[in-house]
């Protein structure tokens, strides 16, 4: 049985969050460098507008899976990707109103067990917003098909939100708010 948590920038666990990001989206040989750019850019989220953040620990207390995101707003950089690949109309649907669903990675030993579908339904429970987006590799078939079964759509295909060497496609979810 896994617990949730929410963290922030002095978490405890920030290392091992930072080791697991590095271990799924870079794999086994990252750098000291990478880690620490991967821990630079948890806690400058942390001071992010609306920050919602999520741990999976295990009955024994090991980390085993995280997630978060943040409310979009202009004048942040990935906001400017994200738009600049958007028709206006698109640009205003998607981002007027937006969580950007940032981060979400399981240890390899505890995929096909939920955890990632627990963290992104928790993450997105109660988010006062009327859509999210997010951005993945456009050859990542098994996230694009996780995020599709969960409600997402592509909005844009072979999108060059940080590099034409790495076409994404971005991905939206219509939310319903919560009741204040």
């Amino acid at each position: 049985m896994m617990k949730f948590y929410a963290f922030d920038q002095h978490d405890p666990d920030l290392e091992q969050i930072g080791e697991l990001y590095c271990r799924t989206f870079i794999g086994e040989n990252y750098s000291l460098k990478d880690m620490e750019n991967a821990l630079k850019n948890v806690k400058k989220h942390a001071s992010y507008k609306g920050f919602k953040c999520l741990k999976a620990k295990s009955q024994t207390g090991n980390l085993v899976g995280f997630t978060y995101g943040y409310t979009s707003l202009p004048g942040q950089f990935y906001r400017g990707k994200i738009a600049s690949q958007l028709p206006g109309r698109m640009t205003t649907e998607w981002l007027s109103d937006c969580f950007e669903f940032v981060e979400l990675a399981v240890n390899s030993s505890y995929r096909r067990l939920g955890i990632a579908s627990q963290l992104h339904d928790k993450l997105l429970e109660d988010i006062n917003h009327n859509t999210s987006v997010l951005t993945t590799s456009e050859n990542n078939y098994p996230a694009i098909h996780f995020y599709q079964k969960k409600g997402w759509q592509i909005i844009k295909n072979h999108a060059a939100v940080l590099s034409k060497d790495d076409p994404q496609v971005i991905m939206g979810k219509h939310l319903v708010k919560s009741k204040a």
